[in-house]
């Protein structure tokens, strides 16, 4: 038996600069000047293929209601796209995560109750697929064959190793014909202006849009037979394809855009997420081979990765203030953050976790989406680059009553850490320090009394030993709802930039005094005014086991041994 054992995280950032020069909208990672108007289109790499375009894929928000005594309390959220794996093509959707290395698809052999509620990949119906072993060998019926167990900061996925083709979604823009034609006209101007030649595939500039070959290319997977229930059975998507550098993955044949450049289907070995909550039905989406800075509203800041060897997108914090206040947990250095597609709020080191709920937990009056209220500023200081976020991005949409649990107590661990149910509550059960005191039944209005409502940051518990602990943040969606994010692999560097999407283009005044409304299907479970208190009346534990709206797909831990193949 072989043994492997990983500490992992995530991370997201890094790319191309803009500025307002339309003669500079093309830009090669070994440059580093500042590009672009916000109109261009997408930055790409002259020197490698001037023909290539970046591919760029549409995501799907997904977000699943979090119950609480019937009603809806909270949404967790992931992002996911379309791939197909195998000839004749299996489609599945995935979350695209940059704080994991491998891609991971259920397998019909997996008979766990989150496998059987998703599309599973059958190795069999596919002529390209063969069964392996790690370091990519044949496997003999008959003989032991490897199965590996991935931990994540939530879940754990248990899966064999296969050899199949892999291919991304059509691009968008390359279903957009009208759209198209004019990039392509604006492109070659630019190339004009920058001395790149405009060579084209033979007949493939007049091919219709639609016949344009999707990137694909021959790889190793992980076709899972064992998948935890939380947290993918609740939702949608199928699998993970992980974005990590390549040491985060098994092998460097098990990570998905080196073996895409490799075959030439990418320009070269880095990508841009722009995630955004999707309000007005506006789309996220993720590029390959360049990054779409019209989703950006300034040239994007880089900062370097540390540690590459370890294979997350880690990057150094040099200092956390909450509304100016410099926080001591970073003073005296050590602190980092992995940029992380896969995790839906902000990981914050125990025990700061605690001090930063305490600081930005607000009570919530009159307001109905949390996202409007005022509320203290946190500023994250990176080489390069102060990354500030705000209510908009960093709380919960719904407030919570008074006692009302749906985080984690947990948080982010190693799978087989030891915890004290006894231990402090989740981030999400602190009280500030401003809250009015607890109100106290009057009996002569029939035991009456008014309900404390507060607004809620989306943050989650920390606790993992070095090398990546213990003073390791999780920079999630929170982040990058407010900066596009870009990930360069050849260069190992992370950029951000301010994200251009409709909510950062409302003016800000115009969001003042505005108390928001609730979605449909939330009800009294957050408007209730007041409610009775009554002896026999079951006390609601704010340390709850029902589902959580944290989701972290860190790859925390990696354990390979020896089993009878399924």
């Amino acid at each position: 038996m072989s043994h492997i054992t990983l500490i992992t995280t995530c991370i997201a950032a890094c790319l191309c600069q803009a500025s307002a020069h339309p003669d500079a909208m093309m830009l090669s990672t070994a440059e580093s000047v500042d590009t672009v108007d916000e109109s261009s289109l997408l930055q790409k790499q002259p020197e490698k293929n001037p023909a290539a375009k970046p591919h760029v894929i549409r995501l799907r928000r997904e977000s699943v209601p979090i119950y609480r005594r019937g009603k809806i309390a909270s949404y967790k959220t992931s992002y996911s796209g379309l791939i197909t794996l195998g000839n004749p093509a299996q489609e599945f959707r995935v979350v695209f995560d940059t704080g994991s290395g491998n891609l991971i698809i259920p397998a019909v052999e997996c008979r766990s109750e989150s496998c059987l509620l998703h599309k599973r990949y059958d190795m069999r119906a596919s002529s390209t697929a063969k069964a392996i072993n790690s370091n990519g060998s044949a496997i003999v019926d008959g003989d032991l064959s490897e199965q590996v167990t991935i931990g994540f900061g939530t879940g754990q996925v248990t899966s064999e190793f296969v050899k199949d083709t892999v291919c991304l979604q059509e691009a968008v823009e390359e279903q957009r014909q009208p759209q198209q034609q004019q990039q392509q006209q604006q492109v070659r101007m630019l190339q004009e202006v920058n001395s790149v030649s405009t060579s084209q595939t033979a007949g493939e500039e007049h091919l219709p849009a639609e016949k344009r070959k999707p990137p694909c290319v021959a790889m190793h997977i992980l076709a899972a037979v064992e998948m935890s229930t939380q947290p993918f059975k609740s939702f949608l998507f199928d699998g993970i394809l992980g974005l990590g550098l390549n040491t985060l993955a098994i092998n460097s044949k098990f990570s998905t855009i080196p073996s895409l450049t490799k075959g030439g289907q990418l320009i070269g070995q880095f990508f841009g997420v722009f995630l955004t909550e999707g309000d007005d039905n506006e789309e996220s989406e993720i590029a390959f081979g360049g990054a779409d800075m019209r989703r950006v509203r300034e040239p994007l800041s880089w900062t370097p990765v540390l540690k590459p060897e370890m294979g997350y997108w880690l990057v150094e914090i040099v200092a956390v203030r909450i509304d100016g206040r410099t926080l001591d947990i970073c003073k005296d250095g050590g602190c980092k953050g992995v940029v992380d597609t896969g995790t839906s709020h902000l990981g914050v080191p125990a025990p700061a976790d605690a001090e930063f709920a305490e600081s930005l937990v607000q009570p919530a009056g009159e307001y109905l989406d949390c996202r409007l209220i005022p509320s203290p500023e946190v500023q994250i200081e990176i080489p390069g680059k102060n990354i500030t976020l705000t209510s908009q991005t960093y709380m919960r949409r719904l407030p919570l009553r008074e006692g009302v649990s749906v985080g984690s107590a947990r948080g982010v661990v190693l799978p087989n850490a030891s915890t004290n149910t006894t231990g402090p509550a989740p981030t999400d059960a602190v009280v500030p320090k401003n809250a009015a005191p607890a109100p106290v039944p009057n009996a002569g209005q029939n035991n009456a009394t008014e309900t404390r409502r507060f607004c809620r940051p989306r943050l989650m518990k920390v606790s993992l030993p070095e090398p990546l602990g213990p003073k390791l943040f999780i920079l999630g969606e929170p982040v990058m709802h407010q900066y596009y994010t870009a990930f360069d692999m050849e260069r190992k560097r992370v950029g951000f930039g301010l994200i251009n999407n409709r909510f950062s283009r409302q003016d800000t005044g115009s969001r003042a005094n505005r108390h928001g409304a609730l979605p449909r299907g939330v009800e009294t479970l957050l408007v209730q005014k007041q409610f009775k208190v009554s002896k026999s009346a079951p006390k609601e534990s704010q340390h709850s086991d029902g589902p959580l709206d944290s989701v972290a797909f860190v790859q925390v831990s990696v354990r390979i041994t020896l089993r009878p193949r399924r």
